[in-house]
């Protein structure tokens, strides 16, 4: 195959610490408010452009992800190629150490990489306007992770405004052995979104305090009780030292937030052999004041 580029790009989680359902809207979806922060958990995708037509997914990782026909990177650039006018003609790896079905956004992060990594590869041709429109329709997240930073998102998560003055965080990310389908969320809670107490108002997020105290989401009502699991990790998490717990997204993963670095690793060396034993994956990791797609030659 005549490689026309030969590049990979990393692409990072995210953590929602605040997450209130508005109301439900009446084309089903949910009106909602989030507080979303990128973190230094990343995806890796290796491209190869050029060569025979069509678009080519591998996927390494370490659960089933379903057809790679189906998978977001395969059909962001197949959206791309699309928007371009031009065949698609890319062969693509993408190594997973984002769990799916976590609430950390992985596999919205990786079609956001897809976009943006093809059209820098291009030249840029399309503008940002574009761009979020393609990331829309791939999925509510997505458009996030074209630019992540720390942001407010509203309606049914598409519309970003920066949060800011967030401080960074140093969080410890534990992954039971279990997957949450966001529409299985939303189905969940929809007692608590239809007919429960009026929302509350924004947190302020602007120290470690201010998080701590601001840390909501309103899926674990509906979420806790069905999952034991999830309160069960919460309460390791605050007993090994993190000042608050709390699901991130719609789950299945529940992210601590620990005043410092060393602290969040004791509390993953002191946390490990339950893990091993339960089969949780303990991911520590930060916040990020921002992302870049730089490629890697």
């Amino acid at each position: 195959m005549k490689t026309q580029g030969l590049f990979q790009v990393a692409s990072p989680a995210k953590v929602t610490l605040h997450l209130r359902i508005l109301r439900r809207r009446s084309d089903g979806y949910h009106q909602i408010r989030i507080a979303l922060a990128p973190v230094a958990l990343y995806d890796r995708l290796r491209f190869a452009l050029g060569g025979a037509p069509g678009v080519r997914l591998r996927v390494t990782a370490g659960q089933p992800l379903g057809p790679p026909e189906q998978n977001l990177v395969h059909r962001a650039a197949l959206a791309f190629a699309d928007a371009l006018g031009q065949p698609p003609a890319a062969e693509i790896e993408l190594d997973k150490n984002i769990p799916a079905g976590a609430g950390l956004g992985g596999g919205s992060g990786d079609a956001a990489a897809t976009l943006v990594a093809l059209n820098r590869w291009h030249g840029h041709p399309l503008g940002p306007d574009r761009m979020e429109a393609l990331a829309r329709r791939l999925g509510a997240d997505v458009p996030f992770f074209l630019e992540p930073r720390p942001a407010w998102a509203e309606g049914v998560g598409e519309r970003l405004t920066p949060l800011a003055g967030l401080p960074p965080l140093e969080l410890l990310v534990a992954m039971p052995p279990l997957a949450i389908a966001t529409g299985d969320a939303y189905a969940a809670a929809r007692a608590e979104a239809d007919g429960g107490p009026a929302p509350t108002a924004d947190p302020d997020l602007r120290s470690l305090h201010g998080v701590v105290a601001g840390l909501f989401n309103a899926f674990e009502p509906a979420l806790l009780p069905r999952h034991p699991v999830l309160g069960t990790l919460k309460a390791a998490l605050l007993e090994a030292g993190a000042l608050g717990a709390l699901l991130s997204g719609s789950g299945a993963a529940v992210f601590g937030v620990f005043a410092d670095a060393a602290t969040r690793d004791a509390a993953a060396a002191r946390l490990a052999p339950h893990a091993d034993k339960e089969g949780w994956r303990l991911l520590p990791c930060r916040t990020l004041h921002a992302h870049r797609y730089d490629f890697i030659f």
